[in-house]
């Protein structure tokens, strides 16, 4: 039981007093189903921290969104006033919570660079991140390097403690990061050092709730997708299987050291491309091979399969591959010839398969980019459920032996390291995450496989394969 001024007695579930066990020895990642009380635990530890810091405690509260950030603002203020009292003091401008021991509770969204640019600086005693599972990628690295914002005085111990339900688009994330870590409620420490616990608890642990009618609610909001309802229900990261292509995937199999010669592979080429202006633009060279082989570790190479010899892309900064650096279609053309005639030695830029877009010329990308001399033209059909299907059976060819698969060179930077965390949409399991803003490598890929896998002879001015 909590009574920080001993006005007020807060009780937490049962569930929730079992979380809190761990907060003076660990930092916590708490997930599970909906409605298990996991940001309550998270606001009474935040609580705590404050009582044991005194004038000292600085804690962070981070939610991705500002409509959620204020929500939750507005449920701790009313926490720490029944707490502490009237003396608690909310400034909605600033983002704080002042109260009556001297300290001062931060709040933040933490999207983009301009949010976290407005931490630096500062220093704080504990992190507490809600929802995370819902945090893009851009997102989660800003919440990692507000870590470095963590600095207590010697005999202090900074905290953590974050909160997520499975299927959201850092589910691989905190798959890899936390849950393949440790069973839950056994301490591991990770790669640097620190002590974390994953904790567990679903809506059954939730005594404050009608949980019958609360069950029937989330099987009605699922739509009959069993997946998310066991996800949902019973707080099962397993059941979406960690993402769209994470079962599928295999770094040790699917990633080349460098692409087979032409001599062998007798490659039919194509480009795929993905348009991106505030967005990164993604180009990924192709290649099919049209002669069955053998690789130099002794890997069987069928006819029809795919390697992702090289790609080139508009990223600003590696660590947020969302954002680009807002590249001209002519400069954008000069990239894509770079690195097909330059690097990659062809005799002629392959067939473009590139989205499209309109300026304010009324001119296209596409007629820009032909312009430019690149042989480019629009996908046929644009089907992102039936291009993942693809690129999973592929994927798992790969790995099986069974048919033609699919294989990148670590120059494909962008795909090796979103294709295994690309999330599953919550609402239509078969496409990912329409929140995902890395997805740009993987719909430049998604066309061009597409492409290869179909027959068509001629492109515009360019008519062969290259």
């Amino acid at each position: 039981m909590l009574n920080t001024s001993a006005l007020t007695p807060i009780q937490p579930t049962k569930k929730g007093e079992l979380i809190l066990s761990f907060r003076g020895i660990a930092n916590i990642m708490s997930v599970g189903g909906r409605g298990s009380s996991k940001s309550f635990s998270m606001m009474l530890d935040c609580l705590s921290h404050c009582q044991e810091f005194g004038a000292e405690a600085r804690p962070l509260v981070l939610r991705e969104g500002w409509a959620g950030l204020l929500e939750l603002q507005a449920e701790l203020f009313a926490l720490f006033t029944t707490a502490f009292g009237q003396g608690v003091i909310r400034n909605k401008s600033d983002g704080t919570i002042t109260l009556p021991t001297g300290g001062i509770l931060q709040f933040s969204n933490i999207g983009d660079e301009v949010s976290y640019n407005k931490l630096q600086g500062r220093s704080f005693s504990a992190i507490y991140g809600d929802e995370v599972g819902n945090y893009g990628k851009s997102a989660w690295a800003f919440m990692m390097r507000a870590r470095s914002n963590l600095r207590v005085a010697p005999g202090r111990r900074a905290h953590m403690h974050l909160t997520a339900n499975p299927g959201g688009s850092s589910h691989s994330r905190i798959v890899k990061t936390f849950l393949s870590k440790a069973p839950y409620w056994t301490p591991f420490e990770d790669e640097f050092g620190q002590t974390w616990v994953n904790a567990h608890s679903t809506y059954m642990d939730n005594p404050h709730i009608d949980q019958a009618a609360y069950r029937s609610q989330l099987l009605a909001s699922t739509g009959g997708d069993k997946e998310l309802a066991d996800a949902w229900l019973e707080g099962r990261f397993a059941a979406l299987g960690g993402g769209m292509f994470a079962d599928v995937w295999d770094e040790t199999i699917h990633i080349l050291p460098e692409a087979p010669a032409f001599r062998l592979a007798r490659y039919k080429y194509r480009i795929g491309c993905d348009w991106g202006s505030s967005a990164p633009c993604v180009g990924v060279l192709l290649g099919e091979t049209r002669k069955d082989m053998r690789y130099s570790n002794g890997l069987y190479l069928p006819a029809g399969s795919i390697i992702g010899i090289d790609e080139t892309d508009s990223v600003v900064d590696r660590t947020n591959l969302a954002l680009g650096n807002g590249i001209s279609p002519s400069g954008w053309a000069e990239q894509l010839k770079y690195m097909a005639l330059v690097e990659n030695e062809l005799k002629a830029v392959p067939p473009v398969i590139h989205d499209d877009a309109r300026g304010l010329a009324s001119e296209t990308v596409i007629q820009l980019l032909q312009e430019a001399g690149i042989p480019a033209h629009k996908p046929r059909k644009k089907d992102r459920p039936g291009t993942w299907a693809l690129l999973r059976q592929l994927l798992n060819n790969s790995k099986t032996g069974d048919g033609p698969g699919i294989y990148f060179t670590p120059r494909c930077r962008y795909l090796i390291e979103t294709i295994p965390e690309a999330p599953r949409s919550t609402l239509n399991p078969n496409d990912i995450d329409p929140k995902y803003d890395c997805d740009h490598g993987l719909d430049a890929l998604g066309y061009g496989i597409r492409e290869l896998k179909t027959n068509r002879a001629r492109y515009g001015r360019t008519t062969g394969d290259y």
